[in-house]
């Protein structure tokens, strides 16, 4: 069982090798020919060797300088997440497509859903927590 010391260090790893791996500037989307484990993401933490818990991780983007508040819809089949400095909202779908969820986020910096499946927004140029209905599945 892990305690709150290994999950925080946990985490710090991930982001240094988010910001590591964000370096190489690629395009959005797909990534055709990459391989596991990625070679540009590099682990700073002994104790981090491309898994946190029993998950992979897999690259399914690029193109972010800070990415934060990721949020699972499974019933919508995709993922949110802030782009924060870029002030937009992105959504991947199970397919691999990116695109912009919300352009002009208010500089969101935080989602989640609420009990019925609402997305929930901190924003941080209007000091505010917002609400979305969720939307139907799309097939792009």
């Amino acid at each position: 069982m892990m305690n709150r010391r290994d999950v925080v260090a946990d985490m710090v790893a991930l982001m240094a090798t988010t910001v590591t791996a964000q370096a190489d500037r690629l395009p959005l989307g797909n990534l055709p020919g990459t391989r596991y484990p990625d070679p540009r993401v590099e682990a700073l933490d002994r104790r981090f060797c491309y898994k946190v818990g029993n998950t992979a991780i897999e690259r399914i983007a690029t193109g972010f300088r800070w990415a934060k508040g990721p949020v699972y819809f499974r019933d919508g089949g995709y993922l949110l997440w802030s782009d924060v400095p870029n002030n937009r909202i992105m959504r991947w779908l199970e397919n691999g497509h990116v695109s912009v969820y919300r352009a002009n986020s208010n500089y969101s910096n935080g989602n989640t859903r609420d009990r019925q499946g609402r997305l929930i927004t901190c924003e941080h140029d209007t000091r505010r927590v917002t609400r979305t209905e969720p939307m139907a599945r799309s097939p792009f």
